[in-house]
């Protein structure tokens, strides 16, 4: 039950989170994978993963579901959508060659209800409750990448030992505000 988890809120500047079932927090961070061209940005993301899993895997690794294309009609371009399906495939492919039992995504609606009680905010407001979320854990997150990328290792948490969850509820944990739950 002990599993170590490295979540990751994937894109072009991507937080990623990193810690066992049972922790009280996860270690975590921000990383930019930015470049002068797509094949750039690919190089340094399985860069980053191979030093994420080559000396020591986690045995899951999750990440954000990619939104349907319908859901960013007129919003994205193509190129962006490229870019962060080809960064999906860089990073399951790398976890897959260093080992990693376990590779999953995760839907964003999933991950915020669990986190903050709500699945259908705008994003400034959801990204902004994660991030009040994550303090009130105790977890010092400078960006919501990393916010976000806490929360996505706090729902892989609560479905691997479900008692978990309940540290995220204000029900069970006094320190915490009543948001949507």
């Amino acid at each position: 039950m002990n599993q170590e988890i490295l979540s990751i809120d994937l894109a072009t500047i991507t937080g990623w989170a990193r810690g066992r079932v049972g922790d009280d927090a996860p270690m975590f961070g921000t990383v930019s994978f930015a470049g002068k061209d797509q094949n750039q940005v690919f190089a340094k993301a399985l860069q980053w993963m191979m030093e994420m899993v080559r000396e020591s895997p986690p045995q899951v690794v999750i990440i954000e579901s990619m939104l349907p294309p319908q859901a960013m009609l007129n919003k994205t371009s193509r190129q962006v959508r490229d870019r962060l399906a080809g960064l999906h495939g860089v990073i399951r492919g790398c976890a897959r060659r260093w080992g990693v039992g376990e590779i999953s995504e995760c839907g964003v609606g999933d991950v915020r209800k669990h986190f903050t009680g709500f699945r259908n905010m705008q994003r400034a407001s959801a990204k902004q409750s994660v991030m009040e979320q994550c303090k009130a854990l105790g977890w010092n997150v400078t960006d919501d990448n990393q916010g976000d990328a806490c929360a996505i290792w706090s729902y892989a948490v609560s479905l691997i030992d479900p008692k978990q969850a309940l540290r995220v509820s204000p029900l069970f944990n006094k320190g915490l505000r009543v948001t949507g739950w």
